[in-house]
């Protein structure tokens, strides 16, 4: 096999050394060509669009208004801020009887979809964050909620 090897290599050389890449072959590239897939040209003035795929063009053509149907008030899916809090509100009343190591605020999930509701809804809380940096994330949100449901509190007449 070596000298099978040899052999090859010295007539190689002796060619002047061609490149050793093959010219592509016309007729596969002839036959990949009319492989390819026809586009069609959409309608703009038809209310469906076909979207390549049956399931995309169902999902699309629901609503012949999209923007319409992205900013209808039953899409929605953020909770009210005080909604959210009111769980925790209540555990964090001195007089509700649960233990710190059962707060939700120790729940890093819960956590997590405090801070991405206040981000979302209520950012001057964060500037409650920005005065106590001294505190940990679990106070601060903790501090935070406490003010929420005095604010709410206010709004309603409970106090």
């Amino acid at each position: 096999s070596i000298l099978k090897y040899e052999d090859k290599w010295s007539k190689w050389k002796n060619e002047g050394c061609p490149a050793l890449a093959k010219s592509p072959d016309k007729t596969l590239q002839a036959k990949q060509k009319n492989l390819k897939r026809s586009v069609k040209a959409m309608d703009l003035t038809s209310d469906k669009f076909d979207m390549g795929n049956q399931t995309l063009s169902d999902l699309w053509n629901i609503c012949p208004d999209n923007l319409a149907a992205c900013q209808d008030s039953n899409r929605k899916f953020t909770p009210e801020t005080f909604k959210f809090f009111e769980d925790s509100i209540e555990q964090l009343e001195p007089d509700s009887g649960v233990e710190k190591e059962y707060y939700l605020t120790n729940e890093t999930a819960f956590v997590w979809r405090s801070l991405r509701l206040l981000a979302r809804q209520s950012v001057p809380y964060f500037q409650h964050i920005q005065n106590t940096k001294n505190l940990t994330l679990t106070d601060n949100l903790q501090n935070i909620i406490m003010l929420i449901g005095k604010e709410y509190k206010k709004e309603n007449g409970m106090e």
